[in-house]
């Protein structure tokens, strides 16, 4: 056991020997000497060093200097999927050709009536898919596929005396000629140059779209040549475009094509035994514009740098996008009035029941620090059934006729488009407002006619196999609305109402057994209104279904058509409903990496 004098001898866990220790473990030839002195000396510099070194112990440690961070380097190699909608415009060239017997273009008695070019112009939509590969020194080649739905036609009229080859002419005539672009396809490849994110690319390759031309020829009162032809036509389209990468995954893309599908020509030969051998019809050549803004979902590397998502602390942005089956009904109207009698009406044809069955893909995209979002859907599909009333009233007619037609195909297109900020946001509920843009589209065809009335049309009935009535409509709806959500657990409850204080109509009346009229051009502008609803069921975090229901009012009462030739204006009033209930899939997705993460700097530990 140490005494206390033991205990004074240690010091840092160093023994201190006293005066005596020290002179018994030094040599006697040393002892009280110089050498002494230095042993002394040496002791206590050991002495301070260790001391230094222990008090250094008890100091927090200087933090290394972070590491330096790879920056993340994104590559546009891999597959591609996305959507995209735009605006598109049908060019059209139109040339009057009329053969004589021989063959002879431009043959005495044939009419002769100037060219003409024009142009119209709509809403377009799609899907594409693609594939691109970089290389390190940023050029970037690539192919894509892509299919758009299309509502784009364009109809002609001319009327009045048209001169005919070898002298004379032929009075009181009327000349119709027109096309249809239903739906474009192209199959494209592409090469550009990348600076990280942003992509510059020319494109350009095949082009295929269904086109419908149709014209007539009424001479002197008598409708002589009536032709129609609707084909698939092959082509070729080019163009460029900027595409930029937000994130990992997602891009976004601006770009523009031109696409030219040829010209071709129908040439009907005379439906009365008038002009025997003669052929009068158009040539009429398919080309336009199309100007297209994209959404793409990237299933290639983009940029494998990027921390995990769940590292990146709370999302910035949230995404959800999906798929529906969408069945509904409607009933349009169109009213035609006197132009001569105001508020007199003499017919009117009702679209009613009519069932159609379409697909549609719907996303959401929102910023959750700033409440805003982007939203909308775009469907198509076809109309599978309905019955057609045509009613004419007296004077317009001496007694009432009424006409009914099964309604035996056709197609609806439609796409929504949205802009909105959430001023309400609380945990499980919230409710904001939204500017947007609305496009409708519908086609009906009506297949015989019978009399139900005692009138005089069709008193003797014509076969359902035959088309006897048609209308094409087109839609564009400024909209104004709120939409509010509320979360119950997993289940989701959303609500949408919308005033669409602007409205536009184009349309076309096809009297198929009255090539005098046929086609009828048709526009007016009006309002209408939307409303949906949708219960949500959560599976997973990320994928849940749904089922929904929905309704929306369009009407122009400000309309008239110009069908009919050598008359005024003829007043018109349209509308049109349609009511259906969908059932959904969607995925739900987080941040996808884009901006900064928010996640805490991690602490420094101190040993």
């Amino acid at each position: 056991m140490r005494t206390a004098r033991d205990q004074q001898k240690l010091h840092f866990g160093i023994r201190i020997l006293t005066d005596e220790e020290t002179l018994t473990l030094m040599p006697s030839t040393t002892r009280g000497g110089g050498h002494y002195m230095y042993r002394i000396s040496s002791s206590g510099l050991l002495l301070c060093l260790l001391s230094q070194t222990a008090m250094a112990a008890d100091l927090p440690r200087r933090a290394l200097p972070p590491a330096a961070t790879a920056v993340p380097i994104f590559s546009w190699t891999g597959a591609h999927a996305g959507l995209f909608a735009g605006y598109g415009t049908l060019d059209r060239a139109t040339q009057f050709v009329c053969t004589g017997p021989d063959g002879q273009p431009g043959a005495r008695n044939c009419p002769v009536i100037p060219s003409k070019r024009a142009s119209d112009g709509s809403f377009v939509g799609g899907a594409e898919v693609g594939y691109d590969w970089q290389v390190n020194s940023g050029f970037v080649a690539g192919a894509a596929a892509d299919y758009q739905f299309t509502r784009l036609w364009g109809y002609d009229r001319r009327e009045g005396a048209f001169p005919a080859a070898g002298g004379g002419f032929y009075r009181r005539s009327v000349a119709h000629s027109g096309q249809r672009l239903d739906e474009l396809a192209t199959l494209r490849g592409r090469i550009g140059f990348a600076v990280d994110r942003t992509l510059v690319y020319a494109t350009g390759g095949l082009a295929a779209g269904t086109v419908r031309t149709d014209n007539n020829l009424s001479l002197a009162g008598f409708p002589l040549f009536d032709g129609r032809q609707g084909a698939v036509r092959l082509g070729y389209v080019a163009g460029a475009g900027i595409e930029h990468a937000f994130s990992e995954h997602l891009s976004a893309k601006v770009e523009g094509l031109y696409y030219d599908l040829g010209s071709r020509a129908v040439l009907p030969a005379p439906s009365y035994p008038v002009l025997t051998g003669y052929h009068a019809g158009t040539r009429v050549a398919t080309d336009g514009f199309l100007a297209r803004v994209g959404l793409n979902y990237r299933f290639g590397a983009g940029l494998p740098d990027l921390p995990p998502v769940a590292l990146a602390g709370p999302a910035t942005w949230d995404f959800e996008g999906g798929l529906r089956y969408f069945f509904s009904a409607g009933t349009p109207r169109e009213k035609l009035g006197d132009p001569d009698a105001p508020g007199q009406l003499n017919s009117r044809l009702t679209y009613a029941n009519a069932q159609a069955h379409a697909g549609e893909s719907f996303a959401r995209l929102e910023h959750n620090p700033t409440g805003l979002f982007a939203k909308g859907f775009l469907g198509s599909g076809g109309v599978t059934g309905g019955r057609l009333a045509d009613e004419d009233f007296p004077p317009a007619l001496r007694r009432y006729s009424k006409t009914l037609s099964p309604i035996k195909d056709g197609d609806i297109g439609y796409g929504v488009i949205d802009l909105g900020y959430d001023v309400l946001r609380r945990d499980g509920y919230k409710l904001g407002g939204f500017l947007g843009y609305q496009f409708a589209s519908e086609l009906y065809n009506g297949y015989g006619c019978r009399q139900v009335a005692g009138g005089t049309p069709c008193a003797r009935p014509y076969p359902t196999s035959m088309k006897t009535l048609g209308e094409s409509m087109q839609w564009n709806a400024l909209r104004v609305g709120v939409i509010g959500e509320a979360r119950f657990d997993r289940v989701r409850l959303s609500l949408e109402g919308a005033y669409l204080p602007v409205v536009s109509l184009s349309g076309v009346d096809r009297h198929w057994l009255r090539p005098d009229i046929n086609p009828g051009p048709e526009g007016g502008r009006g309002d209408g209104y939307f409303l949906e609803g949708i219960i949500a069921y959560d599976l997973t975090p990320s994928v849940s279904v749904g089922v929904g229901g929905r309704y929306w009012q369009l009407q122009a009462d400000k309309a008239h058509t110009t069908a009919f030739p050598f008359s005024p204006p003829s007043p018109m009033k349209f509308e049109t409903g349609r009511y259906g209930g969908f059932a959904q899939l969607s995925y739900r997705l987080a941040d996808f990496g884009f901006g900064e993460t928010g996640a805490p700097a991690a602490p420094i530990r101190k040993d």
